[in-house]
């Protein structure tokens, strides 16, 4: 049920973005991005607006004994030093909830997904429609703790600069 209401938010978000893409009056961008991230997924989109972008993807993972496979889906609102159209070198501060950042299981066959907030941050290099970002960071839930970390390249599909 909650990957289910974790997609909807998601569609929900990348319309209500898409909607204030074509209003927007600064510089924007549309990216999908690929690489390894419990904060944007694996592979995912995401939609910058001046310095904030909104991001969201999937990442597969399996559960530590059992290697059941999961399906996580990742939310992230993420705060850039760079604008889109900006070349050179960057910061930026996220704050994700990953559907299945949290997995637990024992040997007596007991195995549990919860929602999981991240909080991350990292450097991001601009060149043209090409982006790269490198970072990490640290997530929460009531079950449990965990440190993360992301390479993720992205690549400009639309863009108003």
């Amino acid at each position: 049920m909650k990957k289910w209401f974790f997609s909807l938010i998601l569609i929900a978000v990348m319309f209500f973005s898409t909607s204030l893409v074509s209003n927007a009056q600064g510089p924007w961008a549309v990216s999908a991005h690929g690489g390894y991230s419990w904060m944007t997924g694996v592979v995912g989109a995401d939609i910058q607006f001046s310095y904030f972008e909104i991001s969201g993807g999937w990442m597969p993972t399996s559960m530590p004994m059992s290697g059941e496979k999961i399906n996580n889906v990742s939310f992230a609102v993420t705060a850039n030093t760079l604008q889109p159209g900006d070349n050179g070198y960057g910061f930026y501060l996220t704050l994700a909830s990953a559907s299945d950042g949290y997995r637990y299981e024992d040997s007596w066959g007991s195995a549990e997904t919860y929602s999981m907030t991240i909080l991350g941050g990292g450097m991001r290099y601009n060149n043209g429609p090409l982006w790269l970002k490198g970072g990490g960071g640290y997530g929460w839930c009531d079950q449990g703790k965990a440190w993360t970390w992301e390479v993720t390249l992205g690549l400009m599909l639309f863009k108003n600069l």
